[in-house]
């Protein structure tokens, strides 16, 4: 937040007497729509022959909503009206109707007017440009994730964060936090307890066991913090392993993922190599807030091979 305050600081060529204080404890979300808010009130007030110079912008700055005003205060009065154009922009409404509806005004209505048609590609149209964005984003992701499944013959699924929840369903059988490299022994100690308690057999534990290890490692590496679960559902066993990084870049994950020995800074090199061999299936979950990744296990083919060995 210094940072930002520095930069309007030494572009605007203003003290800190001038500058005002910013609420606490908000997010950069609120702070790009104060700042939005302000310039757009800056504008209407001038379109009002308002001499008040930047102090309407950054008044703006003062408060993370204007959502009632003093009737007294012409620049409260603007500044809510600018909020409530921007509103109207992030709810898909169309804001030359809304204007148009407003009781207020004619003056202040075609300066709100005016303001719109000047500015509406810098401040209305970013909306529909990131929908837009999204919209090939989402396609692009389509296209990876069925490319993927081909070419990994199934094994290897790319995810969204809303069918994770669909594979935490089930037992609980074991726990972690990744934070450190300790971590590493300490999560694979936990999962090899529940794993014996589970009757897996020893040397089929040890190969999931080191690919978990794999997927932890990799946690460390390149998130700041991650979490470690084991779930038991019906014939199945999950590792999940959820961090709070970057996520991989949607770009690189056919050669992070399929492509033997490939690495750069976040991808796993040999891990989802050694991963395609010893798990059912892996589910990726990338998003710049973070991955998951799970490795299924049949439970199915332990019970058989624990009756043969005890035959």
């Amino acid at each position: 937040m210094r940072r930002f305050k520095n930069l309007f600081k030494n572009h605007l060529n203003i003290t800190d007497k001038q500058f005002p204080s910013l609420p606490p404890n908000i997010s950069y979300v609120d702070l790009n729509f104060m700042t939005a808010r302000g310039f757009l009130a800056n504008k209407i007030g001038r379109y009002l022959g308002m001499d008040e110079g930047d102090s309407i912008y950054f008044y703006s700055l003062s408060r993370v909503s204007f959502s009632s005003f003093h009737s007294e205060s012409k620049v409260d009065e603007i500044l809510y009206y600018s909020e409530k154009m921007l509103t109207w922009k992030n709810d898909g409404q169309s804001i030359p109707a809304n204007i148009h509806r407003l009781e207020i005004k004619n003056d202040l209505k075609n300066a709100m007017l005016k303001a719109y048609e000047i500015h509406k590609h810098d401040l209305f149209m970013q909306h529909q440009d990131e929908k837009q964005t999204q919209q090939i984003i989402n396609t692009e992701w389509d296209i990876y994730r069925d490319v993927i499944y081909a070419a990994s013959q199934g094994k290897l699924l790319l995810i969204s964060e809303e069918e994770i929840a669909n594979y935490k369903m089930g037992v609980t059988i074991c726990e972690g936090t990744i934070k450190q490299r300790s971590d590493i022994p300490e999560c694979r100690n936990l999962a090899k307890k529940s794993l014996e308690e589970k009757g897996v057999p020893p040397t089929k534990m040890m190969s999931w066991l080191l690919v978990l290890s794999e997927a932890i490692t990799n946690t460390i590496k390149h998130a700041e913090e991650g979490k470690m679960t084991l779930v038991s559902s019906e014939n199945e066993i999950r590792f999940i392993i959820e961090d709070k990084g970057p996520g991989f870049p949607l770009k690189e994950l056919p050669k992070a993922t399929l492509l033997a020995g490939y690495s750069t800074k976040k991808s796993m090199g040999q891990g989802f190599t050694l991963m395609m061999k010893v798990a059912k299936q892996i589910l990726l979950c990338s998003s710049s807030r973070g991955a998951t990744i799970i490795l299924t296990f049949d439970q199915e083919d332990d019970k058989e091979d624990i009756q043969r060995a005890t035959s």
